[in-house]
This record gives structure tokens, C-alpha cells and sequence, in this order.
């Protein structure tokens, strides 16, 4: 369940990035105006999937600076699928505890040792606790993952690799959620732990139902007793249950 509720924050913090992407198309098909429109996109695409050869930048090479620029643009895109993310879950957990994701799923994050009634109600994160959470979750596996991919499409093989092995801490993360709490290494970082408001909400109207019938058993009880003495009275002084009592 926490698998799809960060897919969900993904998909969502990516659909913010994406309008990004046709800007930067548009600006280097603009600068790059004399050459076709195909050659233009096919050599924009070629850099973006990795196959950025000496074939495939030519075309933006024999434009001025366009091929120093469509780097440079590369970059501050990785940067923004960097940033929008990490701002989006530092923000959500530190105001609110769950982000968008979560509240899907009824999952709340709260600091570890926060009592199942506290729970109930608003439990800060903190915005120092938010950020170590952030850094291990969001910004040190997709960075690497985002440098790869851009040391990949310039076929700096090497310098893919090192990101590439650091990456493996966003894949290695949540393997962490097998112990006993379901901490995953930023939830051990930051102190925190994930608890399913849900679950906790169907114990509490457990817990009420079980209470109100306690209470009305008690009543019961306590009305069969009243009756009984009542009856045991009038029977010692000679009077019949089902015969109202003497006002007197």
C-alpha cells in the first residue's frame, strides 16, 4: 500500500515537471529555426533516450551554442524532477504528516512513540523531521537515478555507473519495511513510523461498540439485581410481585 501511494506522488510531482519538457523543446526548435522541424525533434529525442552520438547532435551542433544550450537545459530539467518531488513530500509531511498518496490509502506519518490516541488528531512531523526523511527517500535515490540517466544520454559511461551504484539506496529503501514497525531507513532516519489511520479508526469503533455494550450489560445487570432484591423484599413481608406496592 505504501508502494502505491508513492507511485501516486510520483506520478503526480511528474505530471508537474512535464509541461517543463515542451518548453524546452519549443525554445531549442526556435533557436534552431533554419533546420527542419523533424531533424530538430528527432535530434532532441536522440538526446533524451540516450542516443546522443556524434550522428544524432550534429544538426544541433551546427547551430550556435544550441548544443551547449540543449545540455544545460537537460540539466535544469533532471534538477526540477528533483526538486518538485522532494519539495512536494517535505512540505506534505511536515504540515500535514501524508501527502496526497497517503490520504489515498488512509496512511499517516507520525513521530515513533506517538500513542495510538494522539493519532486521532494533528501530529506534527516537523520540519526538521520531514527533511531527513525527504533526503533519504527522495533526494539521495533520485538524484543518482536522474544523474544516470543524464550521464547516459552524454555516454559518460563512467560517471553513469558511480550514480548508478548509489542509486541502488532507493531500490535497497524499501526493503527496510520487513521489520516488525514497517520502518523503511528514512522513517529510522528521521525518527518516525507510518501507521494506517483506517485500521486504527475500525479498532476505535471496536473499542466504542465493545464499551456502549459493557455499559448497557452493566445496566442490565444492575436493573436485574434492583428487581430481584425488590422482589425478595416484598416477599418477605407477605406482598406479591406482580401487585403494586403499598404507597405507604
Amino acid at each position: 500500500m505504501r508502494l502505491i501511494a508513492r507511485t501516486v506522488d510520483y506520478l503526480l510531482t511528474t505530471a508537474l515537471v512535464l509541461p517543463l519538457w515542451f518548453l524546452a523543446y519549443h525554445y531549442i526548435q526556435g533557436k534552431a529555426a533554419d533546420l527542419p522541424t523533424k531533424v530538430v525533434r528527432d535530434s532532441f529525442l536522440d538526446v533524451v533516450f540516450g542516443r546522443a552520438g556524434e550522428a544524432q547532435r550534429a544538426p544541433l551542433e551546427a547551430v550556435d551554442g544550441l548544443w551547449s544550450t540543449t545540455k544545460t537545459l537537460l540539466l535544469l530539467l533532471v534538477l526540477a524532477h528533483l526538486l518538485v518531488p522532494a519539495l512536494y513530500d517535505w512540505f506534505m509531511h511536515a504540515r500535514f504528516g501524508r501527502t496526497l498518496g497517503k490520504i489515498m490509502i488512509g496512511a499517516k506519518v507520525v513521530p515513533a512513540g506517538t500513542s495510538a490516541q494522539a493519532v486521532r488528531g494533528r501530529v506534527p512531523v516537523g520540519a526538521w523531521r520531514a527533511a531527513r526523511r525527504t533526503l533519504v527517500a527522495v533526494v539521495v535515490p533520485w538524484a543518482a537515478v536522474l544523474l544516470t540517466w543524464y550521464e547516459v544520454a552524454l555516454r559518460q559511461w563512467g560517471t553513469a555507473g558511480l550514480f548508478a551504484l548509489l542509486a541502488l539506496v532507493g531500490f535497497l529503501d524499501p526493503l527496510a519495511v520487513l521489520g516488525p514497525r514497517r520502518r523503511a531507513w528514512h522513517d529510522r532516519t528521521a525518527g518516525t513510523v507510518v501507521v494506517n489511520v483506517k485500521v486504527l479508526a475500525r479498532g476505535w469503533s471496536a473499542t466504542r461498540n465493545a464499551s456502549a455494550a459493557m455499559v448497557q450489560g452493566a445496566r442490565g445487570a444492575s436493573t436485574t439485581m434492583a428487581r430481584n432484591a425488590r422482589d425478595r423484599w416484598q416477599s418477605s413481608r407477605g406482598a406479591s410481585p406482580d401487585r403494586p406496592n403499598d404507597p405507604s
